[in-house]
């Protein structure tokens, strides 16, 4: 594989990741926007940290800690750490191509 070709597969792995991310904070909906006119663009802006955050090889609970702080730092809604867990590891699994664990 060519360094062009590999970079090219790297960007299509990211670009593939940060819409999955997108897609399970979306279904979480911690903000409950579900019918809302653009409320799927609303978690845009914590997608590219968390891509960023799977492609250097967070672990999941690192993750399920930023999306902790999401939740009562910025959002002010309640902790619920079990939730965080179990989409952190949803977040986690995004990454897997990337990381060559399927594919």
């Amino acid at each position: 594989m060519t360094e062009d070709q590999e970079a090219s597969n790297n960007r299509v792995a990211t670009k593939r990741m940060g819409m999955d991310i997108h897609r399970v904070l979306a279904r979480w909906d911690p903000l409950s926007l579900k019918g809302l006119r653009g409320a799927e663009r609303e978690y845009d802006q914590y997608v590219g940290p968390l891509v960023i955050m799977v492609k250097k090889g967070a672990e999941p609970m690192e993750i399920a800690r930023h999306l902790s702080h999401l939740l009562t730092g910025v959002w002010g809604l309640p902790t619920n750490n079990a939730k965080c867990v179990e989409i952190a590891q949803k977040i986690h699994n995004a990454g897997a191509l990337m990381r060559g664990e399927i594919g």
